[in-house]
C-alpha cells in the first residue's frame, strides 16, 4: 500500500475527512485508523502512480473505518484497483463513483478490478453514475465491481462473481 507523493491516513488515532482536489499518487487508510468524514477525490482531482511508484489501489482501506463515504468524482488512474477496500474495514456510507476510473493492469497484467471489495462492514452499497474503464491485460479477467467475501486475515479469499 505504498505509495510516493500521498495522502496516508495510519491507525490508531482518527481525524477529520480527507479530500483531494491535486494530483496525488494515491490515498491510503489503514491500519485501524478512523476517518469521521467521507473520503473523497473531487472533481479537480487526479490519482494516479508517479514513475517508480509500484502498483496500487488509488484509494485503498484496509483494516480501517470510514465514518463516511468513499467518493470519486475526478480521475483515478493505476494498475491496482481504482477504489480498494479490504481486510477488517468498515465503510458507513457506501462508495460512490461520480468520476472516471482507470485501471489497466499491463500487457502481462493478471486480474484488474476497478473497485473492489473484500471482507467489509459496508452499509450504503456501491454506486457508479461515473465511467469505469478496466483492462485485465492479455492474461487477466477484468472487473468493473468486485465484491467478494471474506477477507484473507478472516477466512480463505472467494474470488469476485462476474
Amino acid at each position: 500500500m505504498a505509495c510516493e507523493s500521498s495522502v496516508v491516513v495510519s491507525g490508531p488515532g482518527s481525524s477529520g475527512g480527507i479530500s483531494n482536489s491535486g494530483n496525488t499518487d494515491c490515498v491510503v487508510v489503514k491500519d485501524g485508523a478512523v476517518v469521521n468524514g467521507d473520503v473523497t477525490n473531487e472533481a479537480a482531482g487526479t490519482i494516479g502512480p508517479g514513475r517508480g511508484s509500484p502498483q496500487q489501489a488509488g484509494i485503498a482501506v484496509h483494516d480501517a473505518t470510514i465514518n463516511g463515504a468513499i467518493v470519486n468524482r475526478g480521475v483515478i488512474s493505476t494498475t491496482g484497483p481504482a477504489i480498494s477496500v479490504t481486510g477488517r474495514s468498515a465503510v458507513t456510507g457506501g462508495i460512490q463513483n461520480d468520476g472516471e476510473a482507470k485501471v489497466d493492469g499491463g500487457a502481462g497484467g493478471g486480474n484488474a478490478q476497478g473497485i473492489a471489495v473484500t471482507g467489509v462492514n459496508m452499509t450504503g452499497g456501491i454506486t457508479n453514475t461515473g465511467t469505469i474503464i478496466v483492462n485485465g491485460g492479455s492474461k487477466g479477467r477484468a472487473v468493473g465491481i468486485g465484491v467478494g467475501g471474506a477477507s484473507p486475515a478472516q477466512s480463505p479469499r472467494h474470488e469476485p462473481q462476474q
